[in-house]
């Protein structure tokens, strides 16, 4: 694809920050596939519409094997920053093999035996909030540290390293700002610093994932130490700000629309209600990159092999062929099959405690500050710009009962 023929530089812009680019509504309508230009300067094809994007993650013809396209990883500029030994970067057979020794530490039934210690951690964040005096950033009192609290829990990598951890990650999902010497240095960094961890885990285990996984590196041979790292990498890269960037999109979104708030709280199964705000708020510009095995025809748009393709989620999670009325927030949807966590094989390992997070973390919020709501206007919220992943930068609030105006 010549340069020339792409008029739009991917992630497209965001007008309001917190909607899908204005773009992709009539991109869906009249030209469903559209070249782009990514970060790095490569052309891709991008996929707006919903049975669109879904083939594109579930058929083998879109591999994940970008040697194929004769991109190097690292130089792309889509947060691909990692080895070639993670998941993500697999097709089957190689993928099958390692999703099956990995996938038991990422069950539902293995997460919500994490649920009483997410609702405590959420309840000791919650108190030191409420003793603060607003207004004050939700960002870095609770979406920046909660997510990273459980997530590191989980995996079972100390918490004295979130500042660290952060840092390196947020430079491994920016897309600009930072030179290639900063990105080499902070994933070398990362690197290093897990290879430590899981070696601890090995010397004094836990109940964690991360023992888990490191035993069944040394022990039963099942993964090697280089798929054992990537992998832990990319949970950290991916798992992370994902949730950081969408519990606070969705905190966002329901001070936008408040007459959801008493229905969430009070719902005795928040699921569908999260299952909606994340079709609706996206954290995620697009898929992974995917490349084509042999010629392709998607929407009537010839691909030749060999060529780019990205699935734009927020176009997909927007487009009325599949939800009708997609720019309303229904809790009652009967239809809610989001694509923000990928489907078919290469579906996010992390997804289901991303899901019981929000599930618990967000009633949470709103039942233990009642009034709750934006310092300034949403317009003047600072937003993070030129990320895979994306979200606010600050999210000024205050509570406590509105002032009333005497007659």
């Amino acid at each position: 694809m010549p340069q020339q023929t792409c008029p739009y530089r991917f992630p497209l812009p965001r007008v309001p920050a917190a909607e899908p680019p204005a773009a992709y509504a009539e991109f869906r309508a009249r030209n469903p596939v559209v070249p782009v230009v990514m970060p790095s300067g490569d052309t891709a094809y991008l996929i707006t519409r919903y049975e669109d994007a879904r083939l594109v993650l579930t058929d083998p013809r879109y591999s994940r094997r970008l040697e194929l396209a004769g991109l190097e990883l690292g130089t792309i500029g889509l947060a691909e920053h990692l080895l070639l030994s993670t998941l993500s970067n697999m097709d089957r057979p190689e993928h099958t093999r390692l999703r099956r020794a990995v996938a038991p530490e990422f069950t539902t039934e293995r997460v919500e035996r994490l649920a009483p210690r997410m609702q405590e951690v959420t309840d000791q964040f919650l108190s030191r909030i409420t003793a603060m005096q607003p207004p004050i950033d939700l960002m870095t009192t609770l979406c920046d540290r909660l997510p990273a609290a459980i997530l590191l829990t989980y995996l079972g990598i100390p918490f004295d390293d979130t500042d660290d951890l952060l840092h390196w990650t947020k430079v491994l999902t920016d897309l600009s700002g930072h030179t290639q010497q900063e990105v080499d240095e902070a994933r070398a960094a990362l690197h290093t610093h897990l290879k430590g961890v899981i070696q601890e885990r090995l010397r004094n285990p836990g109940d964690d994932v991360l023992t888990a996984l490191a035993q069944r590196c040394h022990t039963d041979r099942r993964i090697s130490e280089l798929e054992l790292e990537a992998l832990v990498m990319f949970l950290l890269i991916g798992g992370l700000h994902t949730v950081v960037y969408q519990l606070g999109l969705c905190v966002v979104a329901l001070l936008r629309d408040p007459d959801r708030i008493p229905e969430l709280v009070a719902a005795a199964d928040p699921g569908p209600a999260v299952e909606e705000l994340l079709r609706y708020t996206n954290a995620v510009e697009s898929s992974l990159l995917r490349i084509t095995t042999e010629d392709v025809v998607v929407a009537g748009v010839p691909i030749p092999a060999g060529s780019p393709v990205l699935s734009a989620i927020p176009s997909a999670n927007r487009d009325p062929r599949r939800f009708p009325h997609p720019d309303t927030l229904d809790f009652h949807r009967p239809d809610t099959a989001h694509l923000t966590f990928g489907v078919g094989m290469h579906r996010c390992l992390g997804a289901p405690i991303s899901r019981l997070m929000l599930a618990i973390a967000l009633p949470a919020v709103f039942r233990r500050l009642p009034h709750l709501r934006l310092a300034v206007p949403e317009s003047e919220l600072r937003w993070r710009p030129d990320r895979l992943l994306t979200g606010y930068e600050s999210i000024s609030v205050t509570w406590g009962e509105p002032t009333r105006i005497s007659e």
